[in-house]
């Protein structure tokens, strides 16, 4: 099939205080700023609206940004809030549990609000949410699962709340994974035999 997306390329988030939303994405996150600049005003595309932004991705990512920040020449923009329709969240994969570990105690550390971490649900990922200074709902995730070559996603917990630090991942794992042998193995019953 042509026109087909290949993948999601970035995001775009606008902003109360463009330093402010670079400082936190880059320093508490560790994400790398591509570059910065301030738009011309014009009467098309971001120039029309922003005043402002910057550009940033992760710390050995060479895609030019992965999240676009900006400034709006309006100077009262309206608040994001997760019951408002627009974006609802922003989802940062993480290479380990301990990197996962690491950027939570970091939000600890700093007073960043966490809303809470959880197991369980779609993707079935240890994750946990926090905000940005402009209160836009962050996920931050290990593991995810992936869908099999049948397209079909496996079962799944429901969506529980978990606290972080006296998670443990490594037997999270382990059942996980019997859990997926399982339900192959049940697969294989319910298919008709050729």
């Amino acid at each position: 099939m042509s026109g087909k997306v290949a993948r999601l390329g970035h995001v775009g988030i606008a902003v109360e205080d463009i330093d402010r939303s670079v400082a936190f994405y880059t320093e508490v996150l560790g994400m790398r700023l591509t570059e910065m600049f301030r738009y011309d005003e014009s009467t098309v595309g971001h120039g029309s609206a922003v005043l402002a932004g910057a550009f940033v991705r992760g710390w050995e990512d060479t895609i030019h940004h992965r999240l676009s920040i900006f400034t709006l020449r309006d100077a009262n923009p309206e608040k994001p809030s997760a019951r408002s329709l627009g974006l609802h969240h922003i989802a940062f994969e993480m290479d380990s549990s301990d990197d996962l570990l690491t950027l939570y105690r970091r939000f600890k550390e700093r007073e960043v609000p966490i809303v809470n971490a959880r197991i369980g649900g779609p993707g079935n990922q240890p994750r946990f949410y926090g905000l940005d200074p402009d209160g836009n709902l962050l996920e931050f995730y290990y593991k995810i699962d992936h869908v099999g070559w049948d397209g079909i996603p496996r079962p799944y917990p429901a969506i529980q709340e978990i606290e972080l630090e006296d998670f443990d991942f490594e037997a999270y794992d382990e059942q996980r994974e019997k859990q997926a042998e399982a339900e192959r193995a049940r697969r294989l019953q319910t298919q008709p035999s050729s």
